[in-house]
C-alpha cells in the first residue's frame, strides 16, 4: 500500500495570462522556510492550471506567457532537498485557453451547447464573471492526447512523487463530436441517455488507466489521484483505480463540519490511504488574501486525525511565486499539533459495535445522502460512534444496525439483514428503508402491514411512554409525513395524528401548517417486534433539512432501546465529537474527544469560541483488561474503575481536542 504523508498543503496556482512576472520572486530558501514554518511534509505543486498554462518548459502544452523561470522544477528540487513530498497538479476538466482555442475539445450537451458551470456563453469581455465559472472539456481525442503527452514529459523531466488530476468525471454525459463518433463506432445509440452515461464513464476510466500506466512506467511508487472520484456515490471501478483518496470537504462553505465524518467512515472501507482536505482561506478555493484563524486549523486537523485521515490544507500562491509566510505560520499551528497526535490516529482501526448502512452508493435512492447525513449528524451529536457497512459485510460484531430512511435495499440484501437479526443482532429501521427498492413490499417483520404512502404532506407524532419518557407527549410536527403502516403483532410506541387537510389556497389555516386531528390515525409512528424497531418517518432527512431537537431525541431514544451496550460513551455537549480507535500492535485503544462549536458568520461557518469543558465522563466497553489510562498530551494518568465490564473515568479537561490512551498487557 502506498503511504501518504500526514501534513500536506494543496498549493493552488491558477494564474491568468494578465498577471505579470509570474514566478519572478520565487526563491528556494524562502519557499523552504514557508514549508518549515508550516511543518509541512507534502505539498501539491502545479504543472498546469485552469487557465491552461504550464509552469515548466513544456513542449506538449503552452508555457504561461509571463513565466520567468522553471517554477515547477525549482519547487520540486527545493522540496526534495528538505524531505518534502510533492505530487504534481494537472487540470483536466477546466482549461480556459484550451477551451477558447479548441472549442472542439469542449464537452457538449445533447443540444450541442458547450457544457459549463456558472458560465454565461453570451457574456462580453466586460460582463462581470461569477466565481468558479468555467467551460468543461472532454478528455477524448486530441485533448486526451495532450493530457497524456504532458504526463509523459513530466515523468521524464522530474522526480515525480505523484499526480493530482483535477476536475474529473463531469459532466455525466457528453455529446461532443469525438464522443458521438466513438459511440457510433461502438454501436451505441446516442439517443439512449443511460448508454451515453455508461460510455462517458468508460471514457474516464480509460483516461485513468492510461495516466496511471504512464506515471508508473517511470515512477512505480507514485500516487495518482483523480479529483471528483472520492464521493459516496463514486462507482467502485473509479475507486479501484485511485492509489489513495482525497476527501475535499471545505467545512466552512461546503456542507459544514458534519460532512467529513460520514465520508471518512464510508470510504475507509476501501482500504486505501486517505486524507481530508480543508483550506487556509476563509471561504473557498481561489480566495486571495483570505485567512482562517489558526484555532480553526488546529481543530480541523485534530478532527482529521481522529477519523484516521491525513491532513491537507489548501493555499493559493501569489503569481509572483513568493510564499505568504503568515499563511504557513497559521498552518503550522495546526501541523505542530498534528505532529504530537498523528501516531494515535493514523493507521488505527475504528472500534464500534453500532453500524450504519448508508445506501448512498451507485444505484441508491436520489435522497439517500440527505437521510444518511441526517442520521450521521444525530449520531455525532449524541456521541454514538458508528461504522459504515454494507449488507454483505460481517455484521455479527455489531449489536445494532441502522437503516437511515431511503429506499435502497434489494430483497437479497434484506435477507442477509434478517439472518443477522436471527443470529442475535438488532435493526433500527427508519422510513422507507423498510420497503424493497423496486416494489411496495415490507422487507422486515416489524409487526405491521403496509397501507401505502402518506395521504398528507405533513403529520404529527404522539409518543408513548417508552420513547416519550423524556420528551413532549403532545403531538409534534413532522415536516414530511410518514408512510402508512398499520400495526398487527408489533408493539405500538408512537401514534400518528394526521392534519385536517393539506395547505392550499382553497384550504388553509393560519400562517403555516394545518393543525392535527384530535384522533390518532390507523397507521402508527413507531413499532417494535423483537429486535427490530421501526420508525415510520425518515428522521434522518427531517433532521438534515430542519434540525429539530425533538426528532434527534426520538431517534436517540429509539436507538437506546436496541443499542444497549455501546463501546464508547462520552458526556459531551451536542457539538462535541467522540471516536474510539484501536491500535492492537501497541496494545492500546485511543479515545478522541473534540469540542469547538462552529458558528455561522455570514455565509461561512467559523471556529472561534473554544470553551474548556471540565470533568467529562467517559465510559469504554472493551474485552481487554485495561491496566492504565493516560493523557498523552500532558503525561497525566487518570484513575478509573471497572463496573460490569465498562471502564469508567473522568477527563479533567477537554479544550479543542483531548485523547485518552487505554493500555492493556503492560
Amino acid at each position: 500500500m502506498r503511504s501518504l504523508r500526514s501534513r500536506q498543503v494543496h498549493l493552488d496556482f491558477h494564474t491568468s495570462e494578465l498577471m505579470p512576472e509570474v514566478g519572478a520572486r520565487f526563491a528556494e530558501k524562502q519557499f523552504q522556510r514557508a514549508l518549515k514554518l508550516g511543518c509541512v511534509n507534502s505539498i501539491t505543486l502545479f504543472a498546469k492550471c485552469h487557465h491552461s498554462w504550464a509552469y515548466y518548459p513544456t513542449q506538449a502544452g503552452t508555457v504561461h506567457p509571463t513565466l520567468k523561470t522553471d517554477l515547477l522544477g525549482r519547487q520540486i528540487q527545493a522540496c526534495h532537498e528538505i524531505g518534502v513530498r510533492c505530487p504534481i497538479y494537472v487540470t483536466v476538466g477546466w482549461s480556459a485557453n484550451d477551451a477558447a482555442t479548441h472549442p472542439e475539445w469542449c464537452a457538449r450537451t445533447k443540444e450541442g451547447a458547450i457544457a459549463t458551470v456558472n458560465f454565461d456563453l453570451a457574456a462580453t469581455p466586460e460582463t462581470p464573471k461569477p466565481v468558479c465559472s468555467w467551460k468543461f472539456l472532454c478528455p477524448s481525442g486530441a485533448y486526451r492526447e495532450l493530457i497524456l503527452a504532458q504526463t509523459r514529459e513530466l515523468c521524464a523531466a522530474y522526480a515525480v512523487d505523484g499526480f493530482f488530476y483535477d476536475i474529473c468525471f463531469g459532466p455525466a454525459v457528453c455529446y461532443c463530436d469525438t464522443c458521438r463518433a466513438g459511440m457510433a463506432q461502438a454501436g451505441i445509440d446516442s439517443g439512449n441517455e443511460s448508454a451515453v452515461r455508461d460510455y462517458t464513464r468508460t471514457k474516464w476510466l480509460s483516461l485513468m488507466q492510461a495516466c496511471r500506466a504512464v506515471a508508473h512506467e517511470r515512477h512505480p511508487e507514485a500516487t495518482v489521484f483523480f479529483n471528483g472520484g472520492a464521493d459516496l456515490g463514486t462507482p467502485q471501478a473509479v475507486l479501484d483505480l485511485q492509489t489513495h483518496l482525497e476527501l475535499e470537504d471545505l467545512p466552512t462553505t461546503w456542507g459544514g463540519y458534519d460532512k467529513f465524518p460520514l465520508r471518512a467512515r464510508t470510504l475507509r472501507r476501501q482500504g486505501k490511504p486517505y486524507l481530508a482536505m480543508s483550506g487556509k482561506f476563509h471561504t473557498s478555493w481561489g480566495e486571495f488574501g483570505g485567512f482562517k484563524h489558526p484555532d480553526a486549523i488546529r481543530y480541523e486537523a485534530a478532527s482529521m486525525i481522529a477519523y484516521g485521515a491525513s491532513c491537507s490544507f489548501g493555499d493559493q500562491a501569489h503569481p509572483s511565486g513568493a510564499m505568504d509566510l503568515d499563511t504557513y505560520r497559521s498552518i503550522g499551528v495546526g501541523y505542530r499539533y498534528v505532529r504530537q497526535i498523528e501516531k494515535y490516529g493514523l493507521g488505527a482501526t475504528p472500534l464500534a459495535n453500532l453500524a450504519l448502512i448508508a445506501g448512498t452508493g451507485p444505484g441508491g435512492a436520489p435522497d439517500a445522502l440527505a437521510h444518511a447525513e441526517g442520521v450521521s449528524a444525530m449520531l455525532l451529536e449524541a456521541q454514538r460512534d458508528v461504522e459504515v457497512v454494507e449488507p454483505g459485510d460481517d455484521l455479527d460484531r455489531f449489536q445494532t444496525v441502522i437503516l437511515p430512511g431511503s429506499r435502497f435495499l434489494t430483497t437479497a440484501a434484506a435477507a442477509r439483514l434478517n439472518a443477522y437479526v436471527r443470529r442475535g443482532g438488532s435493526l433500527l429501521v427508519l422510513g422507507e428503508s423498510v420497503l424493497a427498492r423496486d416494489k411496495d413490499e415490507l422487507l422486515f417483520d416489524i409487526g405491521g402491514e403496509y397501507l401505502g404512502p402518506a395521504r398528507y404532506q405533513q403529520d404529527y407524532l404522539a409518543l408513548g411512554p417508552v420513547l416519550g419518557k423524556d420528551s413532549v407527549r403532545s403531538p409534534f410536527l413532522n415536516y414530511t409525513a410518514a408512510l402508512r403502516v398499520r400495526p398487527t403483532t408489533g408493539r405500538v410506541l408512537a401514534a400518528i395524528h394526521e392534519p385536517y387537510f393539506d395547505r392550499t389556497y382553497g384550504h388553509y389555516c393560519s400562517h403555516q401548517n394545518t393543525p392535527n386531528r384530535l384522533e390518532p390515525a390507523e397507521h402508527v409512528g413507531a413499532l417494535r417486534r423483537g429486535r427490530i424497531l421501526f420508525l415510520a418517518h425518515g428522521l434522518g432527512r427531517l433532521y438534515h433539512e430542519h434540525g429539530a431537537r425533538l426528532h434527534r431525541e426520538l431517534f436517540v431514544e429509539a436507538l437506546s432501546c436496541l443499542h444497549t451496550q455501546p463501546f464508547l460513551r462520552a458526556g459531551l455537549p451536542s457539538s462535541g465529537r467522540a471516536t474510539l480507535v484501536s491500535q492492537p500492535r501497541q496494545k492500546r485503544h485511543v479515545v478522541h474527544l473534540l469540542y469547538a462549536p462552529p458558528l455561522k458568520r455570514g455565509r461561512c461557518l467559523v471556529i472561534e469560541d473554544l470553551p474548556r469543558l471540565a470533568d467529562v465522563p467517559v465510559a469504554v466497553r472493551v474485552p481487554e483488561t485495561i491496566t492504565r489510562i493516560r493523557l498523552p498530551l500532558s503525561g497525566a494518568e487518570l484513575p478509573f474503575q471497572v463496573r460490569d465490564g465498562v471502564v469508567e473515568t473522568i477527563v479533567p479537561e477537554v479544550h479543542v481536542h483531548q485523547m485518552l490512551v487505554l493500555e492493556w498487557g503492560r
